[in-house]
């Protein structure tokens, strides 16, 4: 949930419109991204799934109230709103069972209630019809209380117990964002034998409490899992800690809570010129009975994906596995991690936000990479030109989604759209082929320009690949205002950093040269 009512976010100045601008060349390494609407559509937080018997369909979930079925793979996408009779405000998670049925949850906007008091339950709703009209249901309303940050996990497992389960964990606050000693905060789980027609009364299942600020020491970020007869597993943030609880009567009692790793710098992490960012931990059990607990840490200065592995029901865990391949400490940011098991192939997937490619970590792209134990795969460049968010003000979500079935892979991203200037969603589309080869991982030949609006800099990021050397030039009119040259590029990807308070407002002319070519771009700067 959002700390504040989201409100859009819109800038003042009409040179916004040259704030941030690209140019890109494709090169042969590519990953397929699709948008949502060619006409572009302003949104965040995307939730993905995919039908595990017919891949072809897929369906996504976005803030606020947005939903999108695809019929072709992800190529096209199907627009829909729901407004069930609980209100719907945000956090939405989505998942198409092994029946074809559409589930959906998410947080609850009572009509009645004021911020944040209308989030008063959580909301389930089911489709039969492939996502063209929803059922829905409330859960877990407690007087005075307020319900926050939902997940929906079903139990498929062939040799379960509890098949077709469904369960629901998310946390509940005395009285959210408090900072009293009075308020505190929990997990809760409630689960449905009949479809999510209805749930049964829901249990908390941590055995302390977090504060109520939504902060750091706040008990959220709860995801389940389940091991092939059924065992059911927990994990959950708080208290600059990872969380592990498990059940073996279906989510009815549950053991005594676990501090499996430490979380340094808490879920709560700050991302330069974001407006926040979470890296709270998801579980997943692979086809073995293995399981994998993804989350983000600030344990080397930086921030990192880190994973363990357990292959005793979470008995003991392997020491924390540092997923990006960057190297360790170079200042560079990788957060806001997702997982997803494909139970057809047993493939494991991760999938981040990824500022390795950024000198001045602010220029961002999307990695993922293939778990297996104790080994990571070869990250994977999924953005083939990075993305700069140009305001702190701009509200990215909490969470990104990776999902796959039958060897389909995509994963559903956040970025700011360079050209309709706008935060959107974007969809990768990649089979478990592409994991092997290494594709990708030197993106495409760019030039960009981010104007940042909370400080008077310009920030030029250019990616050349296959070149040696370069110049950087800024022109007004015919007057050589700005010049650098890049003897020897240390690396593919490079930035230079601008004041722009050094330069009279007005139009300028960017020319990007190499290898006897020029990449070219206006740029207007007005005086701040």
């Amino acid at each position: 949930m959002q700390r504040l009512p989201h409100k859009h976010f819109h800038m003042k100045h009409a040179a916004f419109l040259g704030c941030l601008s690209s140019f890109f060349i494709c090169s042969q390494a590519q990953v397929l991204s699709t948008e949502l609407s060619k006409e572009g559509v302003e949104t965040n937080e995307p939730c993905i799934t995919i039908d595990p018997l017919y891949p072809a369909t897929q369906f996504l979930g976005s803030n606020n109230n947005l939903l999108f079925v695809s019929q072709d793979g992800g190529f096209t996408w199907s627009p829909k709103t729901s407004d069930p009779p609980e209100g719907f405000y945000g956090d939405p998670v989505v998942k198409i069972s092994r029946n074809g049925t559409f589930y959906l949850c998410h947080l609850a906007k009572n009509k009645s209630e004021k911020w944040p008091a209308q989030f008063d339950r959580i909301v389930f709703e089911r489709s039969t019809d492939g996502g063209q009209t929803f059922s829905s249901t409330g859960v877990g309303f407690n007087p005075g209380k307020v319900q926050d940050k939902p997940w929906v996990f079903v139990d498929e497992g062939r040799k379960s117990a509890y098949r077709d389960r469904i369960y629901l964990s998310w946390t509940e606050f005395d009285a959210y964002g408090s900072k009293s000693a009075s308020d505190s905060s929990r997990i809760r789980v409630a689960w449905s034998e009949n479809g999510g027609v209805s749930f049964e009364t829901p249990v908390v299942i941590s055995d302390t409490a977090g504060d109520a600020a939504d902060d750091d020491f706040t008990l959220e970020g709860a995801t389940l899992a389940a091991g092939k007869q059924g065992e059911l597993f927990a994990v959950w943030a708080g208290k600059n800690a990872i969380w592990f609880d498990k059940s073996l009567d279906g989510g009815k009692t549950w053991g005594k809570d676990r501090i499996i790793a430490r979380q340094e710098g808490g879920w709560n992490q700050a991302i330069q010129g974001l407006y926040r960012a979470n890296s709270m931990p998801f579980i997943a059990a692979d086809i073995k009975g293995g399981l994998y607990v993804i989350w983000g840490d600030a344990r080397h200065g930086d921030l990192d994906v880190f994973y363990m592995y357990s292959a005793d029901m979470g008995t003991t865990w392997t020491a924390p596995i540092r997923v990006n391949s960057d190297a360790k400490e170079n200042g560079r940011d990788q957060y806001m991690p997702s997982i997803a098991v494909d139970a057809k192939t047993g493939e494991v997937y991760a999938m981040f936000y990824d500022r390795r490619n950024s000198q001045n970590n602010l220029f961002t792209d999307v990695y993922a990479c293939t778990l297996k134990k104790d080994k990571v795969g070869p990250n994977v460049r999924l953005t083939n030109e990075s993305f700069c968010v140009p305001s702190s003000k701009l509200f990215f979500g909490d969470y990104i989604s990776i999902a796959s079935a039958k060897g389909a892979v995509r994963g559903a991203y956040t970025i700011w759209d360079n050209e309709k200037l706008i935060v959107t969603v974007r969809v990768a589309m990649l089979d478990g082929k592409a994991f092997k080869k290494q594709k990708n991982t030197a993106g495409s030949v760019s030039l960009q320009v981010a104007q940042l609006v909370d400080s008077s800099q310009m920030l030029i990021h250019f990616n050349l690949p296959e070149a040696r050397s370069c110049t950087v030039e800024l022109f007004r009119g015919n007057q050589l205002s700005y010049k650098q040259l890049f003897d020897v590029l240390p690396q593919p990807e490079n930035e230079v950093l601008l004041e722009e308070d050094k330069f009279a407002p007005g139009v300028y002319r960017l020319v990007l040269s190499f290898k006897g070519r020029k990449i070219e771009q206006d740029i207007y700067i007005e005086k701040r």
